[in-house]
């Protein structure tokens, strides 16, 4: 079986709707028949409530363990979302404390990477879903990464794309990471279409990515039923199998596929 795609989701801050956008490629992607795990990258575990599974209180069973010198390649993938072919890998509180204590290790960055060179899990597709902001797991995300996807918050946030690409080229650049991860695109989130400042602001991110030669999805709105589908610990197709934001989702999958 080949090595999997991987894909990262990567934002300066939290809040651009990360996990939601991961959940939800993850189960229109296990539609298609294929197999997927996400990987929980965030100490805050907020994956757990996203996909309706109570959070995992023994470490060594959590991603915590693929940053341990002595991990044998055993990953505690558990199903999720109902589908025989997605899979997540849970996070936990002591991801913390690895932050700080793999700091001093060598070529630190690339720890995911030589963990699925050697132990590649027979998956189609990983997600890592990492906090906001650019720490150690994002770093090792990235050089572990076929692809990156690039979540934009449709308002102040939104303001900086240009550097926030910028920030990641100079990653790649810094890291070395060879070969290079392939950035899908941005997908806009939190779109109100009835606000000025939004259609705006969403018109400047377009302009910047048409200038780096970027693909920029249709937006997500602000979408109660989005909204609910986490709360419910549900991907949106679960609770409404033809609602149109989910079209959003499946574009992101055909171009993943592209690649497989």
């Amino acid at each position: 079986m080949p090595n999997p795609l991987v894909l990262t989701n990567l934002s300066k801050a939290g809040g651009v709707g990360k996990t939601t956008i991961a959940v939800n490629l993850a189960y229109e992607w296990s539609l298609r028949g294929l197999s997927v795990g996400i990987i929980d990258l965030d100490s805050n575990h907020t994956l757990d409530e996203f996909v309706g599974i109570e959070p995992e209180p023994e470490p060594s069973k959590t991603s915590v363990v693929l940053f341990d010198k002595d991990f044998d390649g055993k990953y505690n993938f558990i199903n999720a979302l109902e589908r025989k072919n997605l899979f997540v890998f849970q996070g936990h509180d002591l991801l913390e404390d690895v932050n700080k204590n793999i700091v001093f290790r060598k070529r630190r960055e690339y720890i995911l990477k030589r963990v699925l060179a050697k132990y590649p899990p027979k998956l189609d597709l990983i997600i890592f879903d990492c906090a906001g902001g650019f720490d150690i797991f994002a770093e090792n995300a990235l050089a572990a990464s076929t692809n990156v996807l690039i979540p934009v918050h449709i308002g102040v946030k939104a303001l900086s794309v240009a550097s926030l690409i910028s920030h990641i080229y100079s990653l790649i650049e810094d890291l070395e990471i060879e070969p290079r991860p392939e950035i899908l695109g941005l997908i806009p989130n939190h779109f109100n279409q009835t606000s000025a400042n939004h259609l705006g602001v969403l018109e400047a991110v377009s302009e910047e990515a048409e200038e780096l030669e970027l693909k920029v999805y249709s937006p997500i709105k602000t979408w109660q039923y989005l909204n609910n589908s986490a709360l419910y610990g549900k991907a949106l197709k679960q609770l409404r199998s033809n609602d149109p934001m989910a079209r959003i989702f499946a574009e992101i999958v055909d171009d993943l596929l592209i690649n497989q």
